[in-house]
């Protein structure tokens, strides 16, 4: 029987060109879908990235302290009227000055009779520091046993200041001294370890930290004056940071007067306030003006807590007819017990040539062993230990 043979089966063109389509369109899809997927995880990667780099920047430890700035870089190239300037912020307008008048040239130069106390030794020395920084062709020289302050510009002589020849005060008129202590409000039991120091301190709470309203009502409570640290932009921001709730550059009026009434409500009872770091932010006068204009509306004084040589805020204080005054030395520059107490001892010889000075320190655990160790020599001491409020005034030009 003759073999039958098999017809290839063939495949309908049909079904082979549907399969291709749908290996195709597959193919397609997967690279659709594997764009969207990247693109959708760049920017989730993005916004966390952008999230957690504003949390760096604004978010505030629990606890931030500063000192003074020393390492100053000129940002420009220093003229004469902007040294000038520098001394007419902190010795003709300072928070000794009560006013001047032109005298007769001496060489030239001009020359003007300040009224008020011989500028404080530590002050002068800081000035004359930050005119080195700024790399200008000026020096000042001082003479405090004849009252004379002497600005040098390029080796002439432009600018002489004199004072009344300081005269040690005697027993019947005691020298006073108002110490106060920044950065409280996140511990309770440090504002406690203050309080127990047994001496007359005046503690300035931070708005906006966890126990600042508690440590306001703890003060009332015994019947002590406090006042607002009223947390503002240094030169390093943002790589130092002032807060989550400090006064800003960038701030509108508007924000300022906000941000104002709202550290008012977190201490509340608050007497008067100074400036937590605020380098850059006390350089602005129109800023500062409105800071300023608040506390006047609330009749609380300001304290300039000089963290900068070229800070206007004691001279625009004082143009607004606020109570203030600034500050004279730093106790704890070096967080160090055997230093601090130094500087406890210098503030001492500085009350000994002027009636008031006005001190700053920290509720650094060496601050608070310096304090303990010097309390007793201090109480005998020949100078009476007064709450910041009285050492304020207001000033009339």
């Amino acid at each position: 029987m003759a073999t039958r043979k098999k017809t290839p089966t063939r495949k309908k063109a049909g079904n082979s060109k549907k399969t291709g389509n749908k290996y195709s369109l597959n193919q397609t899809t997967r690279m659709i879908l594997a764009s969207l997927f990247l693109i959708i995880f760049v920017l989730i990667c993005l916004f966390v990235l952008s999230s957690l780099r504003e949390r760096v920047l604004t978010s505030a430890p629990e606890v931030v302290y500063e000192e003074p700035i020393t390492d100053y870089q000129p940002s420009h190239l220093y003229e004469y009227d902007d040294i000038f300037r520098l001394l007419d912020l902190q010795l003709i307008s300072g928070p000794q000055s009560l006013g001047w008048r032109r005298l007769p040239a001496v060489d030239g130069a001009d020359t003007r009779e300040i009224f008020g106390d011989f500028p404080a030794t530590p002050r002068l020395e800081e000035l004359a520091r930050h005119i080195e920084q700024t790399q200008a062709p000026a020096h000042l020289i001082v003479a405090e046993q004849e009252g004379i302050v002497q600005l040098f510009w390029q080796g002439q002589l432009r600018l002489q200041l004199v004072y009344q020849v300081p005269v040690l005060p005697d027993e019947t008129h005691r020298s006073r001294i108002a110490i106060i202590i920044d950065d409280l409000g996140p511990s309770l039991s440090v504002l406690r370890q203050v309080l127990d120091l047994g001496l007359e301190l005046t503690p300035s709470i931070l708005p906006g930290t966890e126990r600042a309203a508690a440590s306001a009502a703890m003060l009332r409570d015994v019947g002590r004056e406090y006042m607002i640290h009223i947390p503002m932009e240094p030169r390093s921001y943002p790589q130092t940071n002032p807060g989550a709730d400090a006064l800003l550059l960038k701030h509108s009026e508007e924000e300022i007067r906000r941000w104002m009434r709202l550290y008012m409500e977190q201490v509340p009872g608050a007497v008067g306030a100074n400036n937590h770091m605020g380098s850059r932010y006390t350089e602005k006068a129109e800023p500062m003006r409105v800071v300023l204009d608040e506390l006047q509306r609330h009749d609380m004084f300001f304290i300039d807590s000089v963290t900068i040589n070229g800070s206007v805020a004691f001279a625009e204080a004082r143009r607004m007819g606020l109570k203030a005054g600034a500050r004279h030395i730093f106790l704890d520059n070096q967080e160090d017990v055997a230093y601090i107490r130094q500087q406890l001892r210098n503030m001492i010889r500085l009350a000994e040539s002027r009636r008031e000075v006005i001190a700053i320190g920290h509720p650094y655990p060496e601050t608070i062993e310096a304090i303990r160790l010097e309390k007793d020599w201090l109480k005998s001491q020949p100078v009476d230990f007064v709450p910041a409020s009285m050492l304020v005034r207001r000033y009339s030009d």
